[in-house]
């Protein structure tokens, strides 16, 4: 079942039977009972449109840690395709400085796109960070080296307001969540979170699992959603490419980390099949992840309430790996909306 009818209306779709969409029903069950004894809140797996699989609290709206700065890169792609954002301007073009001790001339070279890229090469003390994490002031140049730092992702945050002279919680919701229809998504689940040390706030967001799943979708189908062009192909593509290659397989692009997953099927009659598929994800602090794997035309949401007592990394990569082996091979997948 491909097209339009495979978008969500009010309420999600679920699939009749896994198998028609190529997934082991006895093989999800396995992953779902490994989930609850880790501690996962809520999952959903979505093929071309159809829920294959909903477990856990799937319409809870909480916090989704650093998956913001994902979102905020889908919201700075439409805008630079209307020409209200360019990624090459300077923080020094920008008017963009911070609390004492002030940028220094080098830091306000870097641009958006250094940003976006967590190479800005700024290391000024920043909301939601931990001081102890950042290396001294002008450890590197701008542009010289990665480094996954709040300072840069809260700064996008107020530079987009300022460029746009819309809030972000009322410019999501207009060009984002009220043409999906997300279900449990407000403007006031955006919220901000401010230190002394800096006059640049973190954003922050809560949202369900359910809604994460819709915007998957909408970048599964290259930003289309019902016929309209919400956030452009040519951005999303750009957003994917790993700029940054951080070893074993994973890459970091406009805020989105990429890679490649090698899977062997747990199908017991295809055992011996492997697939190396790519993919990229938005993660956040405890394991939460809205993953895309465009090959397969599947999304996957993993979402745990409570993250001081959530997964390990050792465990979390196992559930990901029951879960991708659930599907069978043989069965037409259903490919991504293309109208």
């Amino acid at each position: 079942m491909n097209g339009a009818d495979n978008y969500p209306a009010r309420e999600w779709t679920m699939a009749e039977e896994p198998s028609e969409l190529g997934w082991s029903r006895s093989a999800l069950a396995e992953a779902h009972e490994f989930a609850e004894s880790i501690g996962s809140s809520a999952m959903m797996i979505v093929q071309g449109g159809l829920v294959v699989s909903a477990w856990g609290n799937i319409a809870d709206v909480t916090g989704i840690a650093s998956m913001r700065k994902s979102l905020l890169s889908a919201l700075i792609g439409i805008h630079e395709a209307e020409g209200t954002v360019d990624l090459g301007l300077t923080l020094a073009e920008l008017g963009v400085d911070d609390c004492e001790p002030a940028l220094t001339f080098s830091e306000k070279q870097a641009t958006i796109e250094d940003l976006l890229m967590s190479r800005s090469g700024v290391y000024h003390a920043a909301a939601d960070q931990d001081p102890a994490t950042l290396p001294p002031r002008g450890t590197h140049s701008v542009g010289e080296q990665w480094f996954y730092n709040n300072w840069s992702f809260n700064v996008l945050g107020v530079i987009l307001e300022r460029l746009t002279g819309i809030p972000i919680a009322e410019d999501f919701s207009r060009r984002i969540a009220l043409p999906l229809q997300m279900q449990d998504f407000q403007p006031q689940h955006f919220y901000f979170k401010t230190v002394p040390q800096s006059s640049h706030p973190a954003y922050k967001i809560r949202m369900s699992a359910r809604d994460l799943a819709r915007l998957g979708l909408l970048l599964l189908n290259e930003g289309r959603w019902r016929g309209t062009q919400i956030i452009p192909a040519e951005w999303i593509s750009r957003s994917v490419k790993p700029y940054t290659d951080l070893g074993r397989g994973v890459g970091f692009g406009y805020s989105w980390w990429t890679g490649r997953y090698a899977l062997r099927s747990t199908t017991i009659s295809v055992r011996d099949h492997k697939e190396d598929m790519p993919f990229y994800w938005a993660s956040g602090m405890g394991h939460q992840y809205l993953m895309v794997f465009p090959a397969i035309g599947t999304i996957l949401i993993h979402r745990v309430a409570d993250t001081a007592n959530g997964p390990s990394n050792q465990q979390i990569e196992q559930l990901q790996t029951m879960i991708l082996g659930s599907r069978t091979i043989g069965v037409p997948l259903t490919t991504p909306i293309t109208k």
